[in-house]
């Protein structure tokens, strides 16, 4: 739905007759007073708490705009830096979390949680050879940190060094034995390695860990095919089915495994292969008029899109774009005047989507006092 994201981002950026009120919205002027720097402390603190609350609601793109806020008021706080770079980062606002982490190592050089926040905003903006150097500052001040050793491995594998990226993962094993995460990717690399008996072990023992983990019994159940380990491989494949009754890809290995010894049971599995394949297409035909939906924004024609974008609603229910096309229905509605119908929908797309920026940020102008009246 990339052609709606930027409809969202161009009616929220046209949507209001000044830039000051767009402006104003998370932010809070810091004037250069001692009044004013002496209340600072207890306001900040006040948006911290609010902001930790919604991100442990899952609510990010309400607490980012809280901790935007913080950070005006106090731009040296490292608590509130800390959390606002990772709330941005779990957004994908990854050069913004590397600024702020840039921020926090400056302010605290020998924390090493800092150095390895700022190795995986780096990591996430794809800027590897810099993420591998934060990990060996954060090591250096904490060389039995897991989560440090398991950030270098991920990287080093990205990298294409897997030698160095195995020996991390060992190392991850020995110090946190029950690391899920250490387990999982690690039983990516043998994968690419060509390594299965490896991937198969790793895998077996997430499982136990992760016993309702979908996609970690599809890969089992995947590795141990792929070995001729048929008797192992089927009862995997039906605890992944059993835990996602749409995965597609766990569906269609499980029927070709079951083919000769059950008919019956591999015509009822293609069956449901086949539904979670036409429930693609329904998907594929929504998104073709939420792309109708956009066209019609871009020619402002507002009642036209309006259409559409009920027409796609009309298809989705529950469907996975639909806290998109909610948001973007919301936004076109308050450019076309209906700023209450506007509001609801807006509402409704957070409420599925708690990480979505732009409707939060909608609903914050709208809900100023002195909103300004559309043109």
């Amino acid at each position: 739905m990339t052609n709606n994201l930027r409809l969202a981002r161009m009616i929220l950026r046209n949507m209001f007759v000044t830039s000051a009120l767009l402006a104003s919205l998370g932010t809070m002027s810091i004037q250069a007073s001692a009044q004013h720097v002496a209340q600072a402390a207890p306001e900040t603190n006040t948006l911290l708490v609010q902001a930790r609350t919604l991100v442990a609601q899952g609510k990010l793109a309400e607490a980012q705009i809280l901790l935007n806020q913080a950070h005006d008021l106090s731009p040296e706080r490292v608590d509130v830096l800390t959390l606002l770079g990772k709330v941005d980062g779990r957004l994908g606002d990854y050069p913004q979390a590397v600024q702020v982490f840039h921020h926090v190592v400056e302010l605290q050089p020998k924390n090493p949680d800092a150095h390895l926040d700022l190795a995986i905003a780096l990591a996430d903006n794809k800027d590897l050879p810099a993420a591998l150097d934060e990990t060996t500052a954060a090591l250096a001040l904490a060389p039995h940190s897991p989560i440090a050793h398991l950030t270098r491995a991920r990287i080093l594998d990205d990298l294409h060094r897997p030698k160095d990226s195995e020996a991390e993962f060992t190392l991850v094993s020995k110090l946190a034995p029950e690391n899920a995460d250490c387990l999982y990717y690690w039983s990516l690399l043998e994968r690419e390695e060509g390594n299965l008996p490896k991937e198969t072990e790793l895998l077996q023992r997430l499982v136990k860990l992760r016993s309702n983990d979908e996609r970690a019994w599809f890969s089992l159940g995947r590795s141990l095919s792929e070995q001729s380990r048929d008797q192992e491989a089927i009862p995997a494949l039906r605890k992944a089915v059993a835990l996602d009754p749409d995965a597609g890809g766990a569906l269609y290995l499980l029927a070709k495994k079951v083919k000769q010894q059950n008919p019956a049971e591999y015509d009822q599995l293609m069956q449901r292969f086949q539904q979670t394949r036409d429930k693609s297409k329904d998907l594929d035909a929504i998104k073709s008029l939420g792309n109708q939906a956009y066209q019609a924004s871009q020619r402002q024609d507002w009642p036209e899109s309006i259409r559409l974008f009920r027409e796609a609603l009309a298809s989705c229910d529950t469907c996975s774009i639909a806290s998109a096309l909610h948001r973007d229905l919301g936004l076109v509605l308050c450019r076309d005047g209906q700023i209450d119908q506007g509001k609801t929908e807006l509402q409704t797309a957070l409420a599925m989507d708690p990480e979505d920026r732009d409707a939060a940020q909608a609903l914050k102008i709208l809900n100023q006092p002195a909103t300004a009246t559309l043109h």
